[in-house]
């Protein structure tokens, strides 16, 4: 719920998807190291969870957070606020907010943990309850409820929590509806989507701001000019009618209409059109307007697709010519099997909070040399692809040149000044005059393992490494604090938790983005791939105590050469597989690691003397784990899993230091 909730408040942290789920693994492990502490901070989980959603909605109305423009992109450089802040800075008051916000929870696992005779019993418990937790936030996903209905069935769990003790239960009540009344309010004039907030406003004269239109309103909006769209309070795309009759009445779109027109205008008639990214709709306007037979429109957002279809003004989704796919443009690229006489690529922005827990980045998968080249074989023997993009900086745009150049073999024509248009593929040659190359430099192009779109090399950032030292730095004080009273004993069996911990979060952000890759990033897909590792995990621990007989080593080296088969198998092979095959091979690949990480979790936690002390130190690994992922920014995904090799292999090593038995006393002769 934070970690779609937050960032559409504080833009900045859209761009740091996983350091809510980090730091809500530090407050859940700081919180079981409190599992024996007499003070019970329960009663203390909603007012906490009440000053998130203050702080949260303050920063969007008075606080402006400065970070590097060439790579974070967004509203707040454009936007006048009483508070500046800088992005170390900010992403430290998020980071401390949620850890503490998760430390009453994690405490009250903790001792739930310690107060079950058979500490797999409660794990097994623990996972049941995460398992029921997604399919709950999926079902709200797919019903596309507004967000105070998120916190009604977050917060009425807390006060389920509460109700035995009936500690200050009345305060919490009170706590409970404001904070609900709060998060109501502030959402009000927003459409919440699987994926955004998107705001729609009517189109207004230059200069002015249209009206915010909500639901049963939005389909009035058909008769008018059109409408804007935002999404997380950035502008997004400007449904406009720009037909001959609309430009007439309102010829102030004359531009706009250029702009969608111009791959049709270039003495080409093209009978199937794809458009990946059609959004509102004005891609597939354009391409009924220049007489395409047939249209097939992706676009990811259900709600986005479902603006365009009742409120678009030329009601193209409405035309029986074209078929619209609520899909990933990826995705759709390996279930297809019909050729297109032209592949237009919209604006597809990289910079959406598409999946909270799957990458430390907003970049996709779309703008990859390997998405250029599936495109290439989805088109006829004179296609063409047209890639539209908003580039923002030179360096991009030399990126898409060199990138279209080595999937199809030829430089590809480029149109436009400010927004370029580029256009490749075998009907390319058709043309009498072709559009002159472009000088470009050479630019590393984006991949399927380093996706990061508006990086220019393989590094880390300084505003990213700045961060990343700082929330090392907040956990580490925080550590020390909690543990004053009471040290944790740091022995074999810590680190052994510790390593699984760091490891198996490695593991999981490597699947779930392969999963995005293999099967689209949606949030259908995002939600089945976080249930099946938790059903995997749950699967271990009912297996647990049949796997008697096999060794911890044993054990270790299966879960070594799952890593490896994983690190080493072409993952384009698997995409080139039918769907179901793909599926089932994807499953079997991905998972056997998993699987493995956690038998040998299961047993070890099921051994352990201490269940409060492993669980800490299974999420203070997490931690660790979680802040590991954006080596990819450097290494990219796949070398990843050589890095969680090395910590299993930590983890195997501690093991066998714990087991080790104690030295025999033998006696000085004075």
């Amino acid at each position: 719920m934070l970690i779609r909730w937050v960032p559409s408040y504080e833009r900045v942290l859209a761009y740091f998807t996983n350091f809510i789920l980090v730091s809500s693994f530090l407050g859940l492990g700081l919180g079981a190291i409190l599992a024996r502490n007499r003070r019970d901070w329960i009663a203390l989980q909603l007012p906490l969870i009440f000053v998130v959603v203050v702080v949260s909605v303050l920063c969007r109305q008075y606080v402006k957070t400065l970070g590097a423009v060439g790579d974070i992109l967004h509203s707040d450089f454009r936007r006048a606020a009483l508070v500046s802040l800088s992005l170390p800075e900010c992403l430290a008051l998020f980071f401390l907010l949620i850890t503490i916000v998760f430390v009453p929870l994690g405490q009250r696992i903790g001792r739930c943990l310690a107060a079950i005779p058979s500490s797999l019993e409660g794990y097994t418990l623990n996972i049941l309850g995460s398992v029921a937790g997604v399919v709950i936030f999926a079902v709200i996903s797919w019903l596309q409820l507004n967000p105070w209905w998120w916190f009604l069935i977050a917060l009425g769990t807390v006060l389920w929590l509460l109700w035995p003790s009936r500690v200050m239960l009345p305060m919490n009540v009170f706590v409970a509806i404001l904070t609900i009344a709060l998060v109501w309010w502030a959402g009000r004039d927003y459409i919440w989507t699987p994926y955004n907030k998107l705001t729609v406003r009517s189109v207004a004269s230059p200069g002015q701001q249209g009206q915010i239109v909500q639901f049963p309103n939005i389909p009035t909006l058909a008769k008018t000019p059109g409408f804007n769209v935002a999404v997380n309070d950035d502008f997004f795309q400007e449904a406009r009618d720009l037909s001959a009759a609309g430009l007439e009445a309102y010829p102030e779109a004359a531009g706009i209409a250029a702009y969608y027109n111009l791959p049709y205008e270039l003495g080409r008639n093209y009978q199937d059109v794809l458009i990946v990214g059609a959004g509102t709709g004005n891609d597939v306007a354009a391409a009924l307007r220049h007489g395409a037979e047939h249209v097939d429109a992706v676009e990811i957002d259900p709600a986005i697709a479902h603006l365009g279809q009742v409120a678009h003004p030329e009601q193209p989704y409405s035309d029986p010519r074209v078929n619209v796919f609520v899909d990933d443009a990826r995705s759709y690229f390996n279930k297809t099997d019909r050729k297109y006489d032209l592949i237009v690529f919209g604006l597809l922005d990289s910079h959406r909070l598409l999946s909270g827990m799957s990458s430390v980045r907003l970049d996709s998968f779309v703008y990859t040399l390997e998405s250029f080249s599936e495109a290439r074989s989805l088109l006829k023997s004179h296609g063409l692809v047209c890639v539209q993009h908003g580039l923002g900086e030179r360096f991009t745009g030399d990126r898409l040149y060199r990138m279209l150049e080595d999937a199809f073999g030829t430089p590809p024509g480029v149109l436009g000044k400010t927004l370029l248009t580029f256009l490749d593929g075998p009907g390319l040659a058709d043309f009498k005059s072709t559009p002159n190359p472009l000088m470009v430099r050479d630019v590393p192009p984006t991949t399927d393992d380093w996706p990061f779109f508006w990086m220019t090399e393989r590094q880390i950032p300084i505003e990213y490494r700045t961060s990343l030292e700082m929330m090392f730095l907040i956990a580490a004080i925080l550590v020390l604090v909690f543990t004053s009273s009471k040290p944790i004993p740091i022995t074999g069996q810590f680190w052994h938790f510790f390593f699984l911990g760091a490891a198996f979060l490695l593991i999981e952000t490597v699947s779930v983005t392969r999963f995005a890759l293999l099967f689209g990033s949606t949030w259908i897909v995002n939600s089945i791939v976080f249930t099946a590792i938790l059903l995997t995990v749950l699967l271990a621990n009912l297996w647990a105590r049949r796997a008697e007989r096999i060794s911890s080593g044993i054990l270790y080296l299966l879960l070594a050469i799952g890593v490896v088969i994983n690190f080493a198998a072409p993952l384009h092979w698997v995409l080139a597989m039918p769907v179901l095959v793909r599926l089932l091979a994807a499953v079997v690949l991905m998972g056997a690691p998993i699987f493995w990480a956690a038998l040998i979790f299961a047993r070890s936690f099921r051994d352990t003397h201490d269940v409060t002390t492993a669980f800490a130190a299974n999420l203070l690994g997490a931690v660790v784990g979680g802040l590991t992922e954006y080596s990819a920014l450097m290494i990219g995904f796949r070398n990843q899993l050589l890095i969680a090799l090395a910590m299993y292999v930590l983890s195997y090593i501690a093991l066998r230091w714990n087991l080790r038995p104690p030295r025999a006393h033998v006696p000085v002769a004075s």
